[in-house]
């Protein structure tokens, strides 16, 4: 069976951003696996006013919980950090704990965000850079156990992909003010479209992405904005980037075709 490990920081990043690849994937057999960096404490607090940050964060780990239920993902992994405080980590430590991860789980895939963090979070950016360093760590180890045993299969090395939001499209949701203009100090620009390597046909899963959505109760600020334009964008297609095969960097060529799949 082959697998997908989802690496993200906050409990409702995997609905906004893989929802619909995710429901996908695993109704064609494949297996989910969900490390989530903190509980999202500092987020919203929706209708939980009187929640205090340490509430709050169970509220969210049940929503996520929920959440994954419906899209399928079959584990669910906590590590246990402070929302809003990644970037303090020292150099490493997070590396290292994912990296452990990846190799306990042994994905085909592993998907986290894109360097912009989609929407400029530091949390979400630092993220993107700690799975990196762990899957190049991975994706070398791999590398050498296929060369022990004479394979040249490239099939056989994992793929690190980036969910993002391309620049055109950030550009149309802002004008619709479905996003703000400018998120955590900076203009909200998203990622360049000629880097995108994969555009993902999720139509078919709407409902599931929407239902996933709904368990974020607490968020209910940003899920209602998001839900508010009935044919978003994201509700059709999600958008990737693939990062790395193995250890090689990949890069859109002039003539290389923007793939359908993972």
């Amino acid at each position: 069976m082959k697998k997908i490990l989802l690496v993200f920081a906050h409990p409702d990043d995997e609905s906004f951003t893989t929802a619909g690849t995710v429901a996908k994937y695993v109704k064609a057999g494949w297996e989910v696996d969900l490390v989530c960096a903190t509980r999202g404490e500092k987020g919203e607090v929706g209708l939980y006013v009187s929640a205090t940050p340490a509430k709050l964060g169970e509220i969210r780990q049940k929503e996520l919980e929920q959440a994954a239920r419906k899209l399928g993902i079959s584990n669910v992994t906590f590590l246990d950090y402070k929302d809003g405080e990644l970037e303090e980590l020292e150099y490493g430590e997070l590396e290292d704990i994912l990296y452990r991860k990846i190799e306990e789980t042994v994905p085909d895939c592993v998907i986290t965000f894109d360097t912009t963090g989609i929407s400029n979070h530091p949390d979400h950016i630092k993220v993107c850079f700690a799975t990196t360093y762990a899957f190049q760590k991975y994706a070398a180890w791999v590398g050498d156990q296929l060369q022990k045993i004479g394979s040249e299969q490239k099939g056989a090395e994992p793929k690190l992909y980036y969910a993002c939001m391309p620049e055109s499209l950030a550009a149309y949701l802002i004008k619709l003010k479905n996003i703000p203009d400018e998120s955590f100090g900076r203009p909200w620009k998203g990622s360049l479209d000629k880097l995108i390597t994969a555009v993902i046909d999720v139509g078919a899963y709407k409902s599931v992405k929407r239902r996933a959505l709904q368990c974020h109760v607490s968020q209910q600020k940003d899920v209602s904005r998001f839900l508010s334009l009935a044919n978003h964008p994201l509700l059709s297609r999600e958008y990737f980037i693939l990062r790395m095969h193995g250890t090689t960097e990949v890069f859109m060529g002039k003539n290389d075709r923007v793939s359908n799949r993972l």
